[in-house]
């Protein structure tokens, strides 16, 4: 290893690597980064060539290395692991260095950045990668997000900082030695300040005047565009200068910056602009336009709202900006008689579109769905204004479509129309799933006899989300026909949704399925919803003879069923409740007395007004008001008076009223 002189850029050691060389490092980086491209411009390998010259130039004296290391840097993100390199040759040195260079996970900006400053040579390596990127980057986040790094790296290599954007000054150099503009373009840009907006004009000018290269040009324009269209540096002697130009792009930035300079602005020219030029240059126009509108404004806004030609799609989004801001009635007319774009309905970016002026285009709706541009937007519409007498093009556009639009299916299910069943019930057979899944949404918002059994045969579906979804609709829509069906979903993953369904048909054939659901189901959501189901359906036979095994909640939850069947016979499991330990069983079987009128248990009812659970003792008070229990007058006065809990003392006092009323004979205790 041999110490080479400090350099004016680096000041690292040079290893003399006989492993390999840099021709190898090139071939290896080429065959990885063929035809990728760098985001400033041009090739990667370009920036590649650039780096190394950074690292070698000049007398900087970076060691072969860290070079060899520069090329292979970025080759992991093409495929080439550091154990690909390895097996090539490249020396264990080198394949560290490239290891070093890569982001691990969980590493941040800060943590990589430190792991960097760790290793000198990849420190090296990255901050010549960085004023690379600054060179053609400036200003762009593809290199201010590093900027912080850049910084930190040059500290610790003893490097000058690269400069802030404020700290910078035109550059007087001449542009490059390969002659293109688009580093020195990129950096005046990032630069932002008149001089540099000068600087840009002149190289501007001189590039027109010869044979102008496009990569430059562009670069020049963007530079320009970017300071003279902003309202701190805009000029409005471009704009006098340019208004009237043969190039579009001129005349395009003399308007922006027309517009952006806040000067007093001359409508009539604007105008101007709107009525004979088409593109982003009658846009910039139209988006100067401020306050009141005349009425040559409003008519040229109108036929630029009205312009159904694609290329002008943006023209008509910034006519459609400004008439919403003029407001008024000659606006509101000429919006009315906007284009309607499939690509770009006007709903999309005014929701209120369709509820103010969708009624007055339902036919014009209809008449598109034979159009295959309209094949989504048209039925979408008409399904937002739930329009009825498009059901039969509807399913006229469902039985000839090539393939069957959701919005088409969706909007059958919003209208709701029966007239659509039998075309939603073929969609049900689709060969794709996605329209059989969304047929059956639809039709679950349709009140028809037939969806359920449309739904039935939908449950043998070989898609799993279809049989869910059927599953869903013949739980919500299902009858007394299907209840055998509902049984044996009993069975399944949608033993709640079926229960709840039971539930609401009533049919007394599914009790014993019910209560094997209610004991021995294992989630929580299913058993309660077959004990709800339990509770309405009336004249179930009570075989259980006392409280279900099982938990304290399952157990409270009987009580409650208890409650609300007063065909049971459920007396030893009320008196057991009673007395049970569980401050919850006491509550729910105090609130059964009272829904079952039950007068046999008030004695033992009574005794829970000494109860030391708070919410027992409210639910006795309750129950005794309820049946007006002329017998507890007593303890309900001193509950009412002296209880801790308010909840309590509400209860007792609601209850003392009407058990005093009971007692003096003008209520009858058993109503």
């Amino acid at each position: 290893m041999l110490a080479s002189p400090a350099g004016p850029r680096y000041a690292v050691a040079v290893v003399l690597d006989t492993g390999m060389g840099l021709a190898k490092a090139r071939r290896i980086a080429a065959r990885a980064h063929q035809g990728q491209l760098f985001a400033g411009g041009g090739l990667l390998l370009g920036h590649l060539e650039r780096v190394d010259r950074i690292l070698a130039g000049s007398g900087a004296g970076a060691g072969v290395t860290v070079r060899q290391a520069a090329w292979l840097h970025l080759v992991p993100g093409r495929g080439v692991s550091v154990a690909d390199l390895a097996r090539a040759g490249v020396a264990p040195r080198v394949v560290h260095l490239v290891e070093s260079m890569s982001m691990r996970p969980g590493d941040d900006r800060a943590r990589f950045t430190e792991r960097l400053v760790r290793t000198p040579g990849a420190a090296t390596i990255r901050h010549a990668v960085l004023t690379d990127m600054r060179d053609h980057l400036a200003g762009q986040h593809a290199y201010e997000y590093w900027r912080e790094q850049h910084v930190r790296l040059a500290d610790a290599l003893g490097l000058p900082r690269p400069l802030d954007r404020a700290d910078e000054t035109v550059p007087g150099e001449s542009p490059g030695k390969d002659g293109h503009l688009g580093g020195y373009a990129r950096r005046l840009g990032a630069i932002g300040t008149g001089e540099a907006l000068t600087a840009l004009l002149a190289a501007y000018e001189a590039e027109r005047a010869g044979p102008a290269r496009l990569c430059c040009l562009n670069a020049l324009r963007a530079g320009v565009y970017a300071i003279a269209t902003r309202p701190e540096t805009a000029s409005c002697r471009l704009a006098v200068a340019w208004w009237d130009s043969t190039d579009g792009w001129e005349r395009l930035v003399a308007v922006k910056t027309q517009v952006a300079s806040g000067q007093p602005l001359d409508r009539d020219r604007l105008l101007d602009v709107v009525e004979r030029e088409t593109g982003w240059l009658a846009v910039a126009a139209i988006r100067g336009l401020t306050g009141p509108a005349g009425d040559r404004e409003l008519r040229l806004l109108a036929a630029a709202a009205a312009t159904a030609r694609p290329e002008d799609r943006w023209v008509r989004r910034a006519a459609v900006d400004r008439l919403r801001a003029v407001g008024g009635p000659a606006a509101e007319a000429a919006l009315h008689g906007r284009f309607l774009d499939p690509i770009e309905p006007p709903w999309r970016d005014d929701p209120g579109w369709l509820t103010e002026h969708g009624a007055g285009h339902i036919a014009f709706f209809i008449d598109k769905t034979t159009d295959p541009a309209w094949a989504e937007s048209a039925p979408h519409a008409l399904g937002e204004l739930r329009a009825v007498e498009a059901v039969p093009a509807l399913c006229q556009m469902a039985r000839e479509a090539r393939w069957v639009p959701i919005a088409l299916v969706a909007a059958l299910g919003k209208i709701g129309a029966p007239d659509a069943v039998p075309t939603l019930t073929d969609l049900a057979g689709h060969a794709n799933p996605n329209v059989r899944d969304h047929s059956l949404r639809a039709l679950a918002h349709i009140d028809d006899p037939r969806v359920p059994d449309i739904a039935l045969v939908a449950c043998d579906d070989p898609d799993p989300a279809v049989r869910d979804r059927a599953a869903r609709v013949l739980t919500r829509t299902g009858d007394r026909r299907h209840v055998g069906a509902l049984i044996r979903l009993c069975d399944t993953a949608y033993a709640g949704r079926a229960a709840e369904a039971l539930g609401r048909i009533g049919d007394p054939a599914a009790a014993p399925t019910l209560r094997h659901v209610f004991v021995t189901s294992p989630d929580t959501a299913v058993w309660r919803a077959a004990g709800r189901a339990l509770a309405t359906i009336p004249g179930t036979a009570n075989d259980w003879y006392g409280l279900p095994g099982g938990d304290i909640f399952r157990q409270r939850a009987y009580i409650w069923i208890v409650g609300h069947q007063q065909g049971w016979d459920a007396r030893h499991g009320l008196a057991g409740a009673l007395t049970h330990e569980d401050p919850g069983m006491r509550a729910n079987a105090a609130t059964a007395v009272a829904r079952r009128a039950d007068r046999d248990h008030l004695p033992a009812v009574r005794a829970l007004l000494d109860d030391p659970a708070p919410q027992v003792r409210a639910r006795a008070a309750a129950t005794l008001r309820a049946l007006a229990d002329p017998d507890a007058c007593d303890r309900l006065d001193a509950l009412r008076s002296s209880d801790p809990d308010p909840r309590v003392r509400s209860a007792a006092s609601a209850a003392s009223a009407a058990s005093a009323a009971s007692a003096a004979g003008r209520v009858d205790p058993d109503r």
